[in-house]
């Protein structure tokens, strides 16, 4: 979206800056909470089995940007992760908990 368009219409861009303000306070505190670079523990289940734990490397984080249809913005965080013994890689989401745990800590961490 232009500047020039943005600054025509101040209500939108008004709007568009409380938005990026929102997107910028959610990737910082996900990077905060999730530092690419950091050992984990990466918690799994499969149906019928008991769950596993892993260690791994944290390749990246994404925090993605909602709206809900009422204009109330929230975001989620995926947290890419490569397994220490196997090498495959794997998205794991925080806020999945698996038999009561999250399934993504941080070493050392309060994630």
């Amino acid at each position: 979206m232009s500047r020039q368009y943005r600054d025509d219409r101040l209500a939108l861009d008004t709007s568009l800056s409380v938005l990026e303000d929102a997107a910028m306070g959610a990737f910082d505190a996900g990077w905060d909470a999730y530092p690419p670079g950091a050992l984990c523990i990466v918690r799994s289940q499969r149906y019928g089995h008991p769950p596993v734990e892993r260690e791994a490397l944290i390749v990246g984080t994404t925090v993605d940007l909602h709206m809900t249809c009422n204009g109330k913005p929230w975001a989620s965080i995926s947290v890419r992760t490569k397994n220490l013994k196997t090498g495959k890689y794997r998205v794991f989401y925080p806020s999945v908990e698996v038999a009561g745990k999250p399934s993504v800590r941080v070493k050392g961490g309060a994630a």
